[in-house]
């Protein structure tokens, strides 16, 4: 009895916390491009949402043969680049919440890398003003 309510528990807190994972993205408010540049060092390598339109989506193909693919993220008042794993789900000119990781500045062999979010989560946001059919 006392080993199936500690699987049972172990079960609900690994549950949680797989939830709190998956909502982690959409829980956080949400930067503007401007917010994140004009304050880069208070965000330098930490997780990030910020939402814009995506421009020059480019896919890539890294290490052992894996896709990656980049983009602006831009708005009226600035812009960031953004890499992230796979293959892209969108297009120019698609409206988008990214959540990832911001480098403000970093040594990339020869380079310099800056003002990049490595994203985790890319998201298209749809436009609200559709009708809904049902």
């Amino acid at each position: 009895m006392r080993s199936s309510r500690a699987r049972m528990l172990g079960r609900l807190i690994l549950a949680g916390g797989l939830v709190g994972l998956l909502a982690a993205p959409a829980a956080g408010a949400s930067l503007s491009i401007t917010e994140l540049l004009e304050h880069g060092e208070q965000y330098h390598q930490q997780p990030v949402s910020v939402v814009g339109e995506a421009a020059d989506v480019a896919t890539q193909i890294g290490p052992r043969n894996r896709p990656f693919y980049t983009f602006v993220l831009k708005n009226r008042q600035g812009s960031v680049t953004v890499i992230m794993q796979g293959k892209p789900e969108l297009s120019n000119g698609d409206a988008v919440m990214v959540h990832g990781v911001f480098i403000k500045s970093r040594k990339a062999g020869r380079t310099t890398i800056t003002n990049r979010i490595e994203a985790t989560v890319v998201r298209q946001l749809h436009d609200t003003k559709e009708p809904l059919v049902g």
